[in-house]
């Protein structure tokens, strides 16, 4: 089972992740690229969040 601070290291490289993928967004001249990656930057922070509760619960 996963430790508060390795779940809290997945949280932190996920969020980095997410940022990237937000950058990313940015520099892309095409619309449908931009909203898969704006989707993908989306999925990565709903496991943030399930990430977050798992966090709680491990004590």
């Amino acid at each position: 089972m996963a430790t508060r601070q390795q779940i809290q290291q997945c949280i932190t490289d996920c969020t980095n992740a997410a940022n990237m993928l937000r950058s990313a967004t940015n520099t892309v001249p095409k619309a449908a690229i931009r909203d898969m990656l704006t989707q993908g930057a989306h999925h990565i922070e709903t496991c943030i969040r399930q990430c977050e509760q798992a966090s709680m619960q491990v004590q």
